[in-house]
């Protein structure tokens, strides 16, 4: 298959006004060397293959903002630098048929075998490469790695128009390619590090494009390649309606890094080809100054006691370090450093003070710098960190103000030595086993405790079958570290819920006038258990602790279970009812009854009761035996109860009325003449009456005689001297046992 070749012309006054990008070529090999070496790479010997014209290579510089991301360095194409006229170069406006092949010389210029190596890897197999443009050169570095910074260009992107049939040239074996090869110490033979990143993959218009559109009918050749690549789509930049550079799209900018040996001699070759044709060219833009290595190498070692990659040390234990190589490769003379002290920690008291400066002493190509956590009275509780910067030491030797910092590293700042534990919070019963799992920084020591209740108390994840809550501690030390390094623990509470113990009655006989009221606890008390009852018949529920039974006379057996809220520790008991056919009373006398006061009855009851109880017990001689004898002063009710063997119990009432008969007579005369008959005048049978009052009147109303002494009656004398004969009148008042009031009125004849 051939490219067609399809020319735009543009004014170039109306080009001109767009520019974005000035290019100047027809540059020496050494003039464009020089303008990539960067700090710590010295070169020597560069040369440019003898079919890269002067127009093929140049420099360029932005004048604006660089639309690739790289502002200046130089280009190499298989096509032209420069525009000119119709001949299409670098600079000018997107042009997506545009073509600068045909340099003069045409036909075609050789092409280069490393890069048709490289091609063939990614198209169909005899692909060869044209008009190759090659710049090589050897160097030698200071430090271990080596790099530059490029952007790949190509007019092979989206091209609608490129071949009359409306698809590009994005996955065909017309793409060009390019390459950068290094050889040396190391490297068996030249080796491209022009790659995608993270991969072994090469750049190109094969492997970083938009994609494969108008392929549908035919195998991709993006992945018929031996190393299976498909486009990575990820890294490509259309360049539609660009007004800088010609070259339809690009690649974001890619860092090409190798690994060296510091102060060997090394070949680098930079090499740019057409793949099959010379139409459609792409150009590589390389960074000026990017080709470096890091002339001052650090290389921060941790102090350990933390659990991460990061160079640190950790308050008062073990310091962290960094090693200084030397930045040029003559050893023999001391070489001095001027640093950046920086971070968030504060010199001199976060760490022990760090100076300015750092030598490095002549014969000696690596130092090391300590940084020295410190302990403080009140630490932040936040990781800090210093950073330590290198000034460029030629730019310091040579008095350039603000000198740029050519290498730095940081060191974090640590509170405390690093242990955590993994287990989340759990709560377990009684004798369960289960882990305890621990994360400690590397190379720290350990110990666990109580280690007599720790089934493997040497190992880091410990085995505990703990019978109560208890707590298990962790405690890391770092060996070796001074005395100011203190120990760390964590604690971990194995949380242990009780197997409860039930309390009930394990078997009770009840008889069921009403529902039964059955109380359970647990102890330990202070849990908040959950119940369960098995079966539920006759219950009012299932789940209370205090529930309510009631049923038909038989056996019922209940199993009861507590259960923790939590670790659902569980434990059961039993309990049997037996309920029995209710207790009667067979007959109980008197029921109700009158007596006369102070006279006594018998009470009694006929029943299989093997208790009795008589209340109230007033009146009574015993008011727990069957058959009581009562002697009430006043009315009373009496409540019998009887209880058998199971616990039934009857009640029974007795109603006794208590009457009050005054028998009390007074007699209608006397005579109080010493014979001993009717010699006093009185009341007589006063039992139960109490008298409150006793006078005699004589007829004129006159008061001859007064008592309330039951017993004492009228003499028939008044002040002493016999009273005449005559017909005397009394008054006396009584009060019943009941309260109630009693007057009795009469009159007496007094015989002489």
């Amino acid at each position: 298959m051939k490219k067609l070749l399809l020319f735009s012309f543009v004014a170039l006054s109306c080009f001109s006004a767009r520019a974005q990008i000035t290019v100047a070529d027809g540059h020496t090999a050494q003039q464009l060397a020089e303008m990539l070496v960067g700090q710590g790479v010295n070169i020597s010997n560069p040369t440019l293959n003898g079919t890269c014209p002067t127009t093929a290579r140049g420099k360029f510089d932005f004048t604006g903002p660089s639309v690739i991301g790289i502002d200046s360095g130089i280009v190499l194409t298989c096509g032209r630098a420069v525009t000119a006229g119709t001949d299409f170069g670098v600079n000018g406006t997107y042009n997506d048929f545009a073509t600068n092949a045909f340099p003069p010389g045409f036909p075609m210029a050789p092409g280069d075998p490393d890069l048709t190596a490289l091609i063939n890897q990614f198209t169909n197999a005899g692909t060869p490469t044209n008009d190759a443009c090659v710049l090589e050169f050897d160097f030698i570095p200071s430090g271990d790695t080596v790099k530059f910074d490029y952007v790949f260009a190509s007019e092979e992107y989206n091209c609608p128009g490129c071949n009359g049939f409306g698809w590009n040239y994005n996955c065909s074996n017309f793409n060009d390619i390019f390459g950068f090869f290094i050889s040396g110490p190391g490297y068996t033979a030249p080796t491209n590090i022009a790659l995608i990143p993270g991969t072994n993959v090469m750049v190109g218009v094969t492997t970083v494009n938009d994609g494969v559109p108008g392929f549908p009918a035919v195998p991709d050749p993006c992945f018929a390649n031996t190393l299976g690549a498909g486009p990575y789509t990820g890294f490509y930049n259309s360049n539609a309606g660009g007004t800088a550079i010609t070259y339809t799209g690009y690649t974001d900018v890619f860092t090409a890094v190798a690994r060296v040996k510091p102060c060997e001699t090394y070949h680098l070759k930079l090499a740019i080809a057409d793949g099959s044709d010379n139409s459609y060219d792409s150009g590589v833009f390389i960074k000026a100054g990017s080709l470096m290595t890091t002339s001052v190498k650090l290389t921060p070692a941790t102090g350990g006691g933390q659990n991460n990659d990061k160079a640190h040390s950790v308050r008062g234990c073990k310091p962290a370090k960094v090693a200084f190589g030397r930045s040029t490769c003559d050893s023999t003379v001391s070489l001095t450093y001027q640093l950046e002290i920086g971070g968030t920690a504060v010199n001199g008291v976060d760490y022990t003070f760090l100076p300015n400066t750092f030598t490095i002493p002549a014969n000696t190509n690596t130092d090391t710098l300590i940084v020295q956590a410190r302990n403080v009275q009140y630490p932040p509780g936040n990781p800090m960190y210093v950073t330590i910067g290198v000034y460029n030491p030629d730019s310091v030797a040579a008095g350039v103000p603000n000198p740029p910092i050519v290498s730095r590293d940081t060191v974090w700042i640590y509170d405390s030595l690093y242990v955590a534990l993994l287990t989340d919070p759990m709560v377990k019963c009684p004798r369960d086993t289960f882990y305890i799992n621990s994360e400690i920084a590397p190379g720290l020591n350990f110990s666990w405790s109580p280690a007599a209740l720790i089934l493997n108390p040497s190992q880091q994840n410990i085995k505990v079958v703990p019978s109560v809550t208890t707590p298990y501690k962790i405690t890391v030390t770092q060996p070796g570290a001074p005395a100011t390094c203190p120990p760390v623990s964590r604690t971990y509470m194995a949380v242990v819920e009780p197997i409860p113990q039930i309390s009930l009655i394990k078997e009770r006989t009840e008889c069921l006038p009403d529902s039964l009221n059955i109380n359970l606890y647990a102890e330990p008390g202070d849990v908040n258990y959950t119940w369960s009852w098995t079966p539920s018949d006759y219950l009012r529920d299932n789940f209370s602790p205090n529930n309510k039974f009631y049923a038909p006379p038989g056996d019922y057996k209940y199993v009861v279970t507590a259960t923790t809220p939590i670790a659902h520790c569980s434990n059961k008991d039993s309990m049997l009812i037996h309920v029995v056919p209710p207790f009667e009373f067979e007959s109980v006398t008197p029921t109700d009854t009158t007596i006369r006061y102070g006279d006594p009855i018998k009470l009694s009851s006929r029943s299989e009761a093997i208790y009795w109880r008589w209340d109230p017990g007033t009146y009574l001689n015993d008011p727990l035996l069957r058959e009581p004898t009562a002697t009430p002063l006043e009315d009373i009710q009496y409540t019998l109860v009887g209880m058998n063997q199971y616990g039934c119990t009857d009640t029974a009432l007795v109603n006794i009325k208590v009457q009050y008969d005054t028998r009390s007579g007074m007699p209608n005369a006397f005579s109080p003449n010493g014979d001993g008959l009717n010699d006093v005048f009185r009341i007589e049978n006063l039992r139960f009456d109490k008298m409150t009052e006793f006078r005699i009147f004589n007829r004129w109303g006159r008061q001859v005689f007064e008592t309330n002494i039951p017993t004492k009656g009228w003499d028939g004398n008044i002040n002493g001297k016999p009273a005449a004969p005559d017909v005397y009148y009394y008054l006396i008042k009584l009060t019943l046992p009941d309260g109630t009031p009693k007057v009795l009125k009469g009159d007496v004849t007094l015989v002489r």
